[in-house]
């Protein structure tokens, strides 16, 4: 989940160490033929390991210093005699942890302790004994793998399980998937291409590249299209450097550090050169981040081979390249990675068919909403109104809204601080980000049937729908699969220099006219009295933008009892508040302290903030002070359309 959340602020905040990961060892009493790693379990290492107290005193430091999170890995962290002692105290203070683990030292006990809330994630690598075994090369591993499944299940302990692909197993891929399914509720695939050994052994280096999956294979289970376009700001991977060291961007923004086995401190637990490791045995945790690693900015340079391949490559928006693993292939952070370059290629041409099945643009007031889906967009997909607002390329400003189809695993997860609760809607702060948890009206029913993660303006949505079912079923009557879409449109146009409004509107003799009122105060009568006189653009909600040229109205598809849609727009000539009558008059509202009075109540208001109503404010006093406003008293006879024909001649 927290891949999902934006880090578009991450630079205004202070430089704190928020998250730390932590090898508690490499050694592993498996000894699996991809493992970038592992250290047999007798290893002599094992003296250099860092202590519990030493453990327990960096952790301590780094809680000082912000850090809430934890991720504990190895090898295998259960090979320690005291991992129960460690992991408890890690977890205890700890907001969130997340545990990686082959599943098979799981003991009672360590299950128990594994109930505590946090992201734990267990290793699969086949699904029969024979294929699981010949990667891990250890006899027995499988139904010692079983066996911490069944001690987990007894505790009530819940965890994902990590379906980890290569040559050896591939063939076995989705029976992989079914088993996992049936062990939790929550999988997921482990990484889809393998790191080369971080101590440089040809011969591990050999075995590692023979269970290298063919790139169009890791391409299909990684899916590239969901890194681009979409809501995340994405880890920093070096993507660019402009001036100083390879890892210079990469520091400027991270929040996190890693941790090996021995005290090593760096930036990240990929980076396993020596000089741009710390030793926390020779100096304190706050020294080595707040002077330490950014002092390792500029220790590796960019060069020649940098330079005139990744460098200046024009696949580079498509490539994993980053230093640490140019470093692991070859020793030279500036190196190219062919595999990775492979990956790429197959990349680009892999997104430019999903996009053209998977995505579509709708205009809507001068906006683009560009909609993605984990599955494919048919034309049947949603309401046909929808097809009246299609364009084939995004426009000015683009909203974007990414559909996936299950819910994610929020165990463990922090989602920051809640600033609103009521059915059916919990709504979380953290970061940049906004989330939306959809909730039941029973308090005893915790289950969550939605999850919305909105980046600050909302003007990028990812959506975790329950299920398929409905997107599958099509005729959809929103873009957001909500009853309607409101919850976006209302909060992210007035950062676009609008307002989505309760209100019919019509074009008649050019001039755009607003019919505001709630419910039933007659805006689809109206409609209906205007219909073959003059241009429908919606009867229930409309946009409003500030222009060059003025305020102009928009039609949108969230329409009322009148099913007449329009992308049209025109100039905002007058707006009228609806009166049922038994006579037809219309009003001129000269007070704009009136005019206010009626005007914002019909402005949708979806999570509203300071910064929101700072907005809505400001665009609704322009237009109290520039457009005509009235009281508009009317019957049902349609006579009221002659006296407006009057008025805009």
């Amino acid at each position: 989940m927290s891949r999902f959340v934006s880090r578009k602020r991450i630079g205004r905040l202070p430089r704190l160490p928020l998250s730390g990961s932590i090898d508690l060892t490499y050694r592993c009493d498996n000894d699996c033929r991809h493992c970038w790693l592992r250290l047999p379990p007798g290893s002599a290492e094992r003296r250099r390991e860092l202590t519990f107290e030493e453990i327990r005193g960096i952790v301590g430091e780094a809680r000082k210093m912000g850090c809430r999170r934890w991720s504990i890995s190895g090898g295998e962290p259960m090979i320690r005699p005291d991992f129960a002692e460690v992991f408890d105290d890690i977890s205890r203070r700890s907001a969130s942890y997340t545990l990686n683990t082959n599943g098979t030292l799981i003991t009672p006990q360590i299950a128990r302790l594994m109930k505590r809330k946090g992201s734990k994630l267990i290793a699969l690598y086949g699904a029969t004994p024979e294929v699981h075994e010949r990667v891990t090369r250890n006899q027995g591993s499988f139904e010692a793998l079983k066996r911490g499944i069944a001690y987990l299940h007894e505790a009530g302990a819940g965890f994902t399980v990590q379906v980890v692909p290569m040559k050896s197993n591939f063939h076995q891929y989705e029976a992989m998937i079914r088993l996992a399914e049936s062990w939790s509720p929550s999988w997921r695939v482990g990484a889809s291409w393998l790191y080369l050994a971080a101590d440089g052994d040809p011969v591990k280096n050999r075995r590692i590249r023979e269970e290298r999956l063919a790139p169009a294979d890791v391409v299909k289970l990684d899916r590239p299209e969901g890194r681009t376009g979409g809501l995340a700001e994405e880890d920093i991977a070096c993507l660019s450097v402009t001036g100083g060291g390879l890892f210079a961007e990469c520091l400027a923004g991270r929040r996190d550090f890693h941790v090996d086995p021995y005290g090593g401190m760096s930036f990240c637990g990929f980076v396993k050169d020596p000089e741009l490791r710390l030793d926390l045995r020779r100096m304190g945790f706050r020294e080595a981040w707040d002077e330490g690693l950014p002092l390792l900015a500029d220790k590796a340079k960019p060069g020649k081979d940098y330079l005139e391949n990744c460098g200046a490559c024009d696949l580079r928006s498509d490539c994993r390249w980053c230093p640490v693993y140019a470093y692991l292939e070859h020793r030279d952070h500036s190196a190219k990675v062919d595999y990775l370059c492979a990956i790429a290629r197959e990349e680009r041409a892999f997104r430019a068919e999903w996009e053209r099945t998977h995505r579509r643009h709708y205009g809507i007031a001068g906006l683009t909403l560009r909609v993605e889906a984990d599955l494919p967009i048919e034309d049947s997909t949603f309401q046909p109104k929808f097809e009246l607002f299609r364009i084939p390329a995004p426009r000015e400003s683009v909203i974007s809204i990414r559909h996936h189809f299950s819910l994610p695993d929020l165990e463990g997860e922090d989602l920051g601080r809640e600033v609103y609760r009521k059915p059916p809607w919990a709504i979380f702060r953290k970061g940049g980000s906004w989330i939306y948890l959809g909730i039941y009206p029973d308090k005893g029913d915790k289950r969550i049937h939605r999850v919305i993660v909105f980046n600050d303006d909302h003007t990028r949505a990812r959506i975790f729908n329950p299920s398929p079912d409905l997107f599958l079923r099509g005729g959809l009557d929103s873009l957001t699969l909500l009853s309607s879409d409101q919850i976006l449109l209302a909060r992210a146009v007035p950062f676009l220099g609008g307002a989505f409004v309760h209100a019919a509107g019509a074009v008649l003799a050019g001039a755009g006219l607003l019919f505001a009122g709630p419910s039933e105060a007659g805006k689809s009568t109206i409609v209906k009295m205007l219909k073959g006189r003059a241009k429908i653009l919606c009867d229930d909600r409309m946009i409003i933008r500030k222009e060059p040229g003025g305020f102009r109205i928009h039609g949108t598809w969230s329409h009322g009892e009148v099913p007449d849609v329009s992308p049209d727009h025109a100039p905002f000539r007058a707006l009228y508040f609806l009166r049922q009558s038994k006579e037809n008059r219309l009003e001129r509202i000269e007070d704009r302290k009136v005019v206010l009075k009626e005007l914002l109540p019909r402005f949708v208001r979806p999570l509203e903030t300071a910064d929101w109503w700072d907005r809505i404010l400001a665009l609704a006093e322009e237009i109290a002070a520039e457009i005509p406003c009235y009281s508009l008293h009317f019957d049902r006879s349609g006579r009221i359309i002659d006296t407006l024909e009057e008025l805009v001649r």
